[in-house]
């Protein structure tokens, strides 16, 4: 549905499980039946393939990307859900989708949050950015790809492993809306900005509740850094905040609902 309205890119989040298998997952855990939540990295993929669609509980995110790998976009999510896979491998998805729409890839990874309680993820990340990367050295072909994450460690990682695709540190800076991390180098927007540059990172995607009150200045800040922006959050659906973020040349907005896109052109079906 996004490359059919014009995307030039679609970001989805991508995690490992037992196994050792990239799936395309919003989520750190999944609720089973039985109201049950089990981490992602301790549900092998065999697991995932059983478990009857009915039972699973699909989150808004899970359907954005089953309707993402659908061929046609008049498909109902029920039907979808019949013919689809509910947790899509990594690999499919880049062997299914078009190749000129481009892939932002957020890395998932666990951040202690303060007051939260933290969820226990693959001990080695060595191990599980290894599996994503094959994935992608394997099925990527000409792709565009951007690799971002939230984690610090995991985009210094990203960075030192491989040289084909730029890696952004994603921060939502120090924010009401959200609880802190208790990593200091995420403690706010600025000491994102000095790790991004510290990492030779190509730069950050930043909460859109940062860019409200000064969006010119924080933006231009940014670039006169030497790093990309990128913008994330529920301000992004709006068409008034996505007109504004382009008049300060933003490089990209992650946003849902494009079916409402004003500025974009629609790809004529082949």
């Amino acid at each position: 549905m996004a490359y059919r309205h014009g995307a030039h890119m679609v970001e989805t989040d991508v995690a490992v499980t037992q196994d050792l298998k990239a799936v395309l997952y919003h989520d750190l855990q999944i609720e089973l039946a039985g109201n049950t939540k089990v981490p992602i990295s301790h549900v092998t993929s065999h697991v995932l393939e059983s478990v009857p669609s009915e039972r699973l509980v699909v989150t808004e995110q899970q359907k954005r990307q089953q309707l993402l790998l659908g061929q046609d976009e008049d498909v109902g999510l029920e039907e979808l859900e019949e013919k689809s896979k509910p947790y899509p491998y990594l690999s499919h998805a880049l062997q299914s989708l078009p190749p000129d729409l481009g892939i932002m890839l957020e890395v998932k990874a666990n951040l202690p949050e303060k007051g939260v309680e933290n969820v226990l993820y693959h001990g080695d990340k060595n191990v599980f950015l290894d599996v994503i990367l094959q994935d992608l050295f394997q099925h990527v072909g000409s792709r565009n790809i951007i690799l971002c994450s939230f984690c610090a460690d995991t985009c210094t990682m990203l960075r030192n492993k491989q040289g084909r695709w730029p890696v952004v540190l994603i921060t939502q800076g120090s924010t009401e809306t959200y609880s802190d991390y208790t990593d200091p180098r995420l403690a706010c927007l600025q000491t994102s900005i000095n790790l991004a540059i510290a990492e030779n990172l190509q730069g950050v995607s930043m909460f859109s509740g940062l860019l409200q009150d000064d969006p010119a200045g924080v933006v231009s800040g940014v670039k006169e850094s030497g790093l990309q922006t990128f913008v994330w959050g529920f301000h992004c659906c709006n068409q008034e905040f996505r007109d504004t973020m382009r008049s300060n040349h933003i490089d990209g907005i992650i946003y849902d609902r494009i079916y409402e896109e004003k500025t974009l052109s629609k790809r004529k079906s082949s």
